[in-house]
């Protein structure tokens, strides 16, 4: 068989291009998950710049690669991404605080329904070990290991409904009530609690949908008000605020 002249130089350059796209993906890859966990377990504020400078040096990346995870990040309704200013974790208002509780509470609760009347042993046995590890985390005062395992149920409970779709959907909404948490939560508040976990997951082991639904739209509701989304006034008195002490 004649041998193209060239041909293996070419074959070898396109495998080499391969297999540093495979790299370069990869990096994506990591780099989003760990800025991704850092802004939703609180590691990083709401409105913190994101250089991308200081970014690539960090994961020791160039910064076009900084610069696609910052994109997919905005995409995801973590980061915004201003002209002329560059990256920030995002900071949701008051209103889009409301409107993320409520799209909670419409698609969880048709999400738990459904699960009512398919979920396996094995289901509720996943979910049980996720409630153990919160148990475990409380017992420790890990606030952020509790954070996380908080929203693992949520997406484990999404990911067992067996829609992709709305699957996705809870990801994003569980991500940007993190966010909310961050911004408007009350001194002092448990913003999902352990034992409302369990009350879904009794329902859920009764197959009981009703029962089931009145559970979640009962827990997030409480999430809710554990968040103060009242209206911040625009000035402060602040003569009557730090009165004099008598």
């Amino acid at each position: 068989m004649q041998r193209v002249p060239g041909a293996t130089k070419s074959a070898d350059k396109s495998d080499r291009s391969g297999v540093a796209r495979k790299r370069a993906g990869r990096a994506d890859e990591r780099i989003h998950s760990e800025i991704y966990a850092a802004i939703i377990n609180h590691q990083i504020r709401p409105a913190t710049p994101l250089q991308e400078d200081a970014l690539a040096t960090a994961f020791g990346v160039s910064r076009t690669i900084i610069r696609k995870v910052l994109q997919r990040l905005a995409h995801e309704k973590l980061v915004d991404l201003i002209p002329n200013k560059g990256a920030f974790v995002a900071r949701p208002s008051i209103e889009e605080a409301r409107q993320v509780f409520e799209a909670r509470r419409g698609v969880e609760c048709i999400l738990i329904a459904k699960l009512a009347a398919t979920i396996s042993d094995a289901g509720i046995g996943r979910l049980t070990d996720l409630l153990d590890a919160e148990a475990e985390a409380l017992t420790r005062n890990d606030k952020k290991r509790r954070l996380q395992l908080s929203g693992d149920f949520h997406l484990e409970l999404a990911a067992l409904a067996g829609n992709a779709v709305l699957r996705d959907f809870v990801q994003e909404l569980v991500s940007r009530t993190s966010l909310i948490i961050a911004l408007y939560e009350s001194p002092g508040a448990v913003p999902c609690s352990q034992s409302e976990h369990r009350d879904i997951i009794d329902a859920l082991k009764r197959r009981d949908a009703k029962a089931a639904v009145r559970a979640m739209e009962h827990h997030l509701r409480h999430i809710e008000a554990q968040i103060d989304l009242a209206d911040q006034p625009s000035r402060v008195d602040f003569a009557a605020l730090f009165k004099p002490v008598a």
